[in-house]
């Protein structure tokens, strides 16, 4: 059975198309977190090896790290020249190099921090594996994947499939009207759209074309890992949730026992020593009840910070 591990199920679809294919090889343009949303996890699982480009230097450091025996750039991709400015948002995958989305996350509140790093040219990468096939190409550079596909020609090196993500970040409206047109020029036909990203087959393997008829589903196999963000994010939301309402019991429970603890004292007035013990142990429940309050509100706090980060993966 494949294990998706990627964000729209991408690794399923592309798996359906090329399972036949033994160790292939892919390129992963704005590769990010080696697991997390991961494409090609899926396939190095299965022999498969490529190369990844990404300029954060957390992420790129991961893959390394994670990936030994595959490559990695550490580069924007685009027409700018030999380096470009790359607006970093530590702890998402939502950096990039348009400037007008990088505005757009720090309105929001998000931290962003701007760098320069190197940029290539995707004629540059392309060309460095004209001797073999890319049977998938993929990228996904938060908003400037018409400036990445500008960046193609002159190569001659068509992957079989490419997937392009096609729509604003963390928006369903779709980008692609402005660089569609490059990409069918180039030789390739759209042949489906999975809400984020619209696939595309080379004219060259019209043989693939059935594998894009219908989305993921029971046919495919196919289990979930349990890293991708959206799933992880509901995971963390329901933690979150039931960890607060056994708080919020605990909490009943103190005040409950308080009371109680209150109505003998009154009953035992007359007797000093037994009424100083409940008011000591009145004081050790108050302090336990502080306790939790604060461990409540600590764990909703980072919950919640983990949650913002996630969702914006």
């Amino acid at each position: 059975m494949q294990i998706s591990y990627a964000q729209n199920f991408e690794d399923v679809i592309l798996w359906r198309a090329l399972k036949h294919v033994a160790k292939g090889f892919y390129i992963d343009i704005g590769a990010q977190d080696p697991l997390i949303d991961s494409v090609s996890l899926a396939f190095y699982a299965q022999g498969w090896r490529g190369l990844h480009v990404e300029p954060s230097p957390v992420y790129a450091s991961a893959l390394r790290k994670a990936r030994p025996d595959e490559r990695v750039i550490e580069a924007a991709v685009g027409t700018a020249g030999n380096q470009i400015e790359y607006f970093d948002i530590p702890g998402t995958g939502l950096g990039t190099t348009v400037a007008e989305t990088a505005a757009v996350h720090s309105g929001a509140g998000r931290q962003v921090s701007k760098r320069l790093v190197a940029c290539r040219t995707l004629a540059s990468i392309l060309d460095e594996f004209a001797d073999r096939e890319i049977h998938w190409m993929k990228i996904d550079v938060e908003g400037g994947e018409a400036d990445v596909l500008t960046s193609w020609s002159p190569s001659q090196k068509r992957p079989w499939i490419v997937v392009v993500e096609s729509t604003k970040p963390n928006s369903p409206e779709q980008t692609h009207q402005t660089w569609d047109a490059t990409v069918t020029a180039l030789g390739y036909e759209f042949c489906y759209f999975d809400g984020l990203n619209r696939f595309y087959l080379s004219e060259h393997h019209p043989e693939l074309k059935a594998a894009f008829s219908s989305g993921p589903n029971v046919f495919d196999a196919f289990a979930l890992s349990g890293t991708a963000s959206a799933w992880f994010g509901r995971k963390l939301s329901g933690d979150l949730a039931e960890s607060e309402a056994q708080c919020s019991n605990l909490l009943a429970e103190l005040h409950i026992a308080q009371s109680d603890l209150y109505a003998r004292g009154r009953s035992l007035a007359e007797n000093d020593r037994s009424l100083q013990d409940l008011r000591e142990q009145v004081a050790g429940l108050k302090s336990y009840r502080d306790v939790c309050t604060r461990a409540m509100d600590s764990l909703a706090v980072e919950s919640h910070a983990r949650l913002s980060i996630l969702s914006t993966s």
